[in-house]
């Protein structure tokens, strides 16, 4: 018997843009890999984290989260990808969100939609939103495991390294359609986790 859908958080990037982790970037004193875990665990089941070997990261003590470290230090982040997915095949999950550990947008609404959409596309081995630009964003997706881990493992057996490859025969769905297109702001510098954290303080004092 199939579980219900799984999520995967990769947090094993050396965050060398921001400077520092960014797991443990904090939002309402809260950081982020936390904040994340919440949003996921009502919906999703089991939770894997792909971390970096000897990686400190804020596991939450009220969720469960299933940790899977690399085999090596900057492995990449396919490699992180694959592992967590191997993990969340052998739980049974059919399905699987996909995030990244600073997508401080991340909302139940927008999870709920993109795993919906996706059962919705049953000839779809996983669903990736792209932004106004044109740029996928494949730790927003939800994915079908089973077909995406046997990509994932053919790409790492011929030597591929970039997670967009994972996801390059998935369908796409456009920002405009998303429920909350904040999702896809991107948090890689501390200039853009500054504008991210104003415009969250500003869509939280508009609700």
């Amino acid at each position: 018997m199939k579980a219900g859908p799984g999520a995967l958080i990769l947090a094993g990037g050396g965050s060398r843009r921001m400077g520092r982790d960014k797991a443990w970037l904090a939002l309402d004193g809260q950081p982020l890999l936390a904040r994340i875990a919440g949003v996921l665990a009502p919906r999703c089941a089991p939770i894997v984290v792909s971390a970096a070997p000897g990686q400190r990261l804020p596991m939450s003590a009220d969720i469960e989260l299933l940790r899977v470290d690399d085999p090596q230090v900057d492995a990449g982040p396919l490699v992180g990808a694959v592992a967590g997915l191997e993990r969340l095949a052998a739980a049974g999950a059919a399905q699987a969100y996909l995030s990244s550990c600073d997508a401080a947008a991340l909302a139940g609404v927008h999870v709920d939609f993109m795993l919906a959409a996706l059962a919705a596309r049953a000839d779809a081995p996983a669903l990736i939103p792209v932004d106004a630009e044109g740029r996928r964003h494949p730790l927003a997706a939800a994915v079908r495991v089973e077909p995406i881990l046997a990509r994932g493992r053919a790409l790492l057996a011929a030597g591929e390294a970039r997670l967009q490859s994972l996801l390059a025969e998935a369908a796409t769905i456009g920002v405009d359609a998303l429920p909350e297109p904040l999702v896809l702001a991107p948090c890689n510098t501390e200039a853009q986790w500054r504008a991210l954290s104003d415009a969250l303080a500003l869509r939280t004092r508009a609700r």
